[in-house]
């Protein structure tokens, strides 16, 4: 018998929207089944955070919330008509998805609940209006009848076009996925947040799949991070919410309200490493109106105050300059130089900002994997077991300290030390991790590494091999 659809739906959820919902979840949602949707999370609407997702079931590490189908297909564009797009300049990967989407296979009413569905922000709308994006879209409808065959005009298609642009699921890293490229009608209901609760991919049939990153409570929010899952989640408050005003949104996650503890530094009246940036309340209507990037309008703390001696002082007494958010970059091939520069910058960061700076931590945990590939390509190491072991267990104590619910960098961060480790013929324990509670008690995440093909012991560690290297050097004693 066809399954019953359970109701998922709030009662703040208008009926149109809910009842488009229910319709496009019928035919695209795989996990989990129609009659237990409700059970796994609850779509809700709101003035802050619009339609969005939260758990209706608590959720262990790994455990799959949903494996959804695309509405609508944006994968990468064939290079010839890429080339077509390079006349319209700026706004080409902008228009790509209305080459890119194949529009005969698209399903009768998807265009319409593409638009209706999804979230695409008036203001980024009414930017483009008076611009060259309208033109190319004029030029694109005369040119392709593939695209005049869906029904668009060019009003529509720019609407289509920003609401890709805010709610596509694109994973350019791993070999092929950039074919399941798409727009997702229950994965975009997902909110954002700077420590999710949850992480996505998408499996070998091209399916969306939403697993939780951490244990997720009941009626918690669903959230995944709309900037990725790199250490550009371990910055300030002032660095993610300029990033992120891109996307026309001040974030007023738990992370970015809070203390900025990422951003500790050294107070100029008691030397401790305890003075913090007292932010201004801002929302997203302070980036109305913007003319130029938007990121201009992300305001900076003026004045900082120390949770030690509560003394406070103005931003221009303290050496910002000194911040570096660009530390991961470099080739492979580079690792030699880019460590020795990463070794520069951690003592610079450590004199001028202190080590619970961000920018320290971001170049300890770069020099890390820097030291990790020479230790697999050098025959000649120019660093000790004992810096590595501590620069390793400084970073597990920063990141426990500072972003405990970041559990993928956190998960990144031992990773790296396990490689290091196990290179070297050593378990962890003196590389700053307990292997009974790798990263405490509330991320599980024995079984997370476990499946992921690591196993900590005592004295040992056991993992793959992830890349093929030179005879095994060992670091100087």
């Amino acid at each position: 018998p066809p399954q019953v659809m359970a109701d998922f739906c709030h009662e703040s959820v208008p009926a149109e929207t809910k009842a488009g919902l229910h319709h496009w979840a019928s035919k695209n949602v795989r996990f989990p089944s129609l009659e237990r949707l409700n059970e796994s999370f609850e779509i809700r609407k709101s003035d802050s955070l619009g339609i969005h997702a939260v758990a209706r079931s608590a959720f262990k590490s790994g455990d799959v919330i949903i494996s959804e189908d695309p509405l609508i297909r944006t994968p990468r564009l064939r290079p010839e008509l890429r080339q077509e797009l390079q006349q319209h300049g700026g706004p080409a990967e902008f228009l790509a998805p209305a080459l890119a989407v194949d529009w005969v296979s698209v399903p009768e009413g998807a265009c319409d609940a593409a638009l209706k569905l999804f979230f695409a922000h008036p203001e980024m709308e009414k930017r483009s209006q008076d611009s060259s994006h309208v033109q190319a879209c004029k030029e694109l409808l005369q040119k392709f009848p593939q695209i005049r065959s869906a029904g668009w005009d060019a009003p529509r298609l720019l609407r289509f076009l920003h609401t890709v642009d805010l709610n596509i699921h694109k994973d350019d890293e791993r070999p092929g996925n950039e074919m399941f490229t798409g727009i997702f009608v229950l994965g975009s209901k997902f909110s954002h947040s700077c420590a999710p609760n949850s992480n996505w991919s998408f499996n070998s049939s091209g399916q969306l799949q939403y697993k939780a990153a951490r244990p997720i409570a009941t009626g918690e929010l669903l959230t995944f991070s709309y900037v990725g899952n790199g250490m550009n989640l371990i910055t300030s408050t002032f660095e993610r919410r300029m990033r992120l005003a891109q996307l026309c949104f001040v974030c007023q996650c738990s992370q970015c309200t809070g203390p900025d503890l990422a951003r500790q530094m050294r107070c100029p009246s008691c030397r401790e490493l305890r003075c913090m940036p007292g932010y201004e309340s801002q929302d997203s209507a302070c980036l109305a109106g913007t003319h130029g990037p938007r990121s201009e309008a992300i305001r900076d703390a003026a004045e900082w105050r120390c949770a030690a001696c509560s003394s406070t002082c103005p931003k221009e007494r303290l050496p910002l300059q000194h911040e570096a958010p660009n530390v991961m970059q470099g080739r492979p091939e580079d690792a030699e130089r880019d460590a020795s520069q990463l070794g520069w910058l951690r003592a610079k960061a450590a004199q001028t900002l202190g080590e619970r700076h961000w920018t320290y931590f971001l170049a300890t945990f770069a020099w890390l994997k820097k030291c990790l590939i020479l230790l697999r390509m050098e025959s000649v190491i120019p660093f000790s077991e004992a810096e590595l072991r501590s620069a390793s267990a400084e970073a597990a104590r920063w990141l426990e300290a500072v972003a405990p619910d970041n559990i993928e960098q956190r998960l990144a961060a031992l990773l790296t030390t396990a490689r290091l480790a196990k290179n070297l013929g050593e378990g962890v324990r003196q590389w700053g991790y307990d292997p009974a509670r790798l990263l405490g008690d509330a991320s599980e995440a024995a079984a997370l590494v476990e499946s992921l093909g690591w196993k900590f012991n005592e004295d040992t560690v056991q993992g793959p091999d992830e890349m093929p290297f030179r005879p095994q050097a060992r670091a100087t004693p």
